[in-house]
């Protein structure tokens, strides 16, 4: 695993917030039901989650998949830049990314307009194109999926710098040749 400059001090922050939420009354010994029923409970369970995902972005995730997340996190939640996918048969115009998320056993989950979209980072290998990124199973059988954006990578050359390694990772099937001349 590969860690970056900061990443140390992300993770010793992200425990002590941790600690910090698990200390408090609205989490401190209770069930799941209690703390859904509470809106305390309910909000500091939600902030947890996303300290979580910083985590497990750090610890969990191959290095193509953090720059995918890194990238896609410049643009989440911004009406001017879009995203889309196809699966399959299935494709889709493009949307609103409202989350990204990293859960149990790596899973990377994307919340794209009304539809999620996750695959598990450690069954796949990323194809970088600077405007388009294939994520392929493993598995041979099944489909890949095709995550297409207006936020370009040429718009973030420095976080393309700070990954540059990440072409010649194993998890890397294809690393397009203008992704570090843009």
């Amino acid at each position: 695993m590969t860690y970056r400059e900061s990443d140390v001090e992300i993770l010793l922050l992200c425990e002590d917030l941790i600690n910090c939420l698990n200390a408090h009354p609205g989490l401190t010994g209770a069930t799941e039901a209690e703390r859904e029923a509470s809106p305390i409970g309910r909000r500091l369970g939600f902030l947890r989650k996303r300290i979580e995902t910083e985590r497990r972005l750090i610890e969990e995730i191959s290095m193509p998949g953090r720059l995918l997340l890194e990238h896609f996190s410049l643009f989440a939640g911004k009406m001017d830049y879009t995203i889309g996918f196809s699966y399959g048969n299935i494709k889709t115009g493009r949307g609103l990314l409202s989350g990204v998320r990293v859960g149990e056993w790596g899973t990377i989950t994307l919340d794209i307009g009304d539809v999620s979209v996750n695959w598990r980072d450690a069954d796949v290998g990323y194809m970088f194109y600077p405007d388009r990124i294939i994520v392929r199973p493993k598995d041979s059988g099944e489909d890949d999926i095709t995550l297409f954006f207006s936020y370009s990578f040429k718009y973030d050359g420095d976080l393309i710098l700070a990954f540059k390694d990440v072409k010649d990772d194993d998890q890397t099937l294809y690393w397009h040749d203008d992704m570090l001349d843009e």
